[in-house]
């Protein structure tokens, strides 16, 4: 039996999520008109509100978060290496790398920490409660940093799925590299979720699933006949979609593609790989 105090600490935590959440999205709107984005149920996302087209962002890279992603740097490249399909992506390895490294500093903030920097000093603390809420014995399926990536979606990795239209799911040969987690081992949703959560929230093993994902992806891609971009990895990440023309359609995964896009010269440098004219370039949509 759950104690009361035990009860009590875990409802305060799902609740300061949710006013967290709702404050965030209150926060990026520009416009009151602005149509309020739907709460992607497949892939990480927090909740926001789209953005009319205009220039791209400042991106900043918190100085933590740089010093985490220099270390992570040789994991990063053996993973994109483990997960790219070359024939499916038309990329490179380090191409691929590129991808996981815009899509995790994209993820480093959000649009409200853009509008508002000193909310940047919150940022840590909004993620830890989402960590916590989700170990927490009433159990959630919040999104989880530095990936941003749901229990729920994780557990598709896991477990080999792959939603493709409607609510069909096929199998596909990803596998999640250094995963200690056993679905069937666990009695409750609670705990599996729990259990995932401690997992990616590991910087080493967030990278591990971001990368799955992304071959997911390009399962996902091929399932579609839709050609492969950075860009549409990147939506298929956030949103679950990966056409080109779903992603024109939605102001949210365009948003972050857009935004994104700022992230591309920290990235490449990152995994020291640079783009030359005349040399071979990155898929563009």
């Amino acid at each position: 039996m759950l104690s009361h105090a035990r009860i009590a600490r875990a409802c305060l935590l799902a609740l300061l999520i949710i006013l967290l959440n709702q404050g965030h999205a209150l926060a990026t709107a520009p416009d009151s008109t602005l149509p309020r984005a739907r709460t992607n149920q497949h892939h990480g996302s927090r909740v926001n509100l789209a953005r009319t087209p205009g220039p791209s962002i400042d991106p900043y890279i918190r100085p933590d978060m740089a010093r985490r992603m220099g270390q992570l740097r040789p994991i990063i490249l053996v993973a994109a290496h483990r997960h790219n399909r070359m024939s499916l992506s038309g990329m490179s390895d380090q191409e691929f790398a590129t991808v996981i490294v815009t899509i995790l500093y994209n993820e480093n903030f959000g649009w409200v920490e853009d509008d508002i920097a000193p909310l940047r000093i919150f940022t840590p603390i909004y993620q830890d409660l989402q960590r916590r809420a989700n170990e927490s014995p009433l159990g959630s399926n919040f999104s989880v940093w530095p990936a941003n990536l749901r229990p729920s979606v994780a557990l598709e990795i896991l477990r080999h799925e792959l939603p493709i239209s409607g609510t069909q799911m096929i199998s596909v040969p990803v596998r999640v590299t250094g995963s200690r987690i056993d679905p069937d081992a666990y009695t409750s949703q609670e705990d599996l979720y729990a259990a995932i959560t401690a997992e990616i929230s590991r910087d080493d093993m967030a990278v591990e699933y971001l990368a799955a994902n992304l071959e997911r992806g390009l399962y996902r891609a091929e399932s579609e006949g839709a050609p492969v971009s950075w860009r549409t990895l990147a939506a298929w990440h956030n949103q679950g979609i990966i056409s080109p023309q779903a992603i024109q359609a939605s102001p949210t995964a365009w948003d972050y593609v857009r935004r994104a896009t700022a992230y591309l010269p920290a990235a490449r440098s990152l995994v020291r790989w640079h783009l030359h004219d005349g040399g071979r370039r990155m898929a563009w949509m």
